[in-house]
């Protein structure tokens, strides 16, 4: 198996960061095959400055990463939601990578091809807002990701794990580490 995991907190000395070590960690511990992609850590420029009108003077990160997806079968995203979305760095991750001839390919205004069939991915998301709203309707921050983007693409999504009222006075470190922990055990 295949794992890549995709680290899209753009601050390397977060709890979603620590998060997405630990699982790294426990994936080539139960023998995993284990490539990441760390947005706070690599050098990535998030901006799609022409659409998909032109082309990007350096795609030498798209490339790679387009490489690495292509040889995952499974994908272990982790981020926090903003603003009811993923931080900037990992939108434009997906702008940059998740491109038309790659993830996707429009056959017809009604038919397209899904490029990224029999991969499946996990989200550990974590949140201010309660898990329970960032899951709902009202947020649309979940289904958007499992299904206008991965989704979009053929990625199926089999886990969604969040963390939410992370600035509450519940929010101890306990239940990060039990966070942690519960991650951890999807590997």
């Amino acid at each position: 198996m295949n794992l890549l995991i995709i680290q899209g907190h753009p601050d390397a000395e977060s709890f979603t960061h620590a998060n997405a070590e630990n699982y790294r960690k426990q994936a080539l511990a139960a023998g995993l095959q284990v490539t990441m992609i760390d947005l706070a850590k690599d050098d990535f420029d998030p901006i799609l400055a022409y659409g998909y009108r032109q082309r990007m003077a350096d795609e030498t990160m798209p490339k790679r990463y387009q490489k690495m997806i292509q040889e995952a079968d499974q994908l272990a995203i982790f981020y926090p939601i903003w603003w009811a979305a993923e931080p900037a760095i990992l939108k434009g991750f997906f702008d940059l990578t998740f491109t038309p001839g790659f993830a996707y390919h429009y056959q017809s205004a009604t038919k397209i091809d899904q490029l990224l069939k029999g991969k499946f991915a996990k989200l550990f998301v974590t949140s201010r807002a309660p898990a329970w709203y960032t899951k709902s309707a009202f947020s649309a921050a979940i289904y958007r990701m499992k299904t206008l983007v991965l989704g979009f693409s053929g990625i199926k999504v089999k886990k969604v794990l969040i963390l939410g009222n992370m600035t509450t006075k519940k929010d101890t470190l306990a239940k990060r580490q039990a966070f942690i922990k519960a991650c951890a055990k999807e590997v």
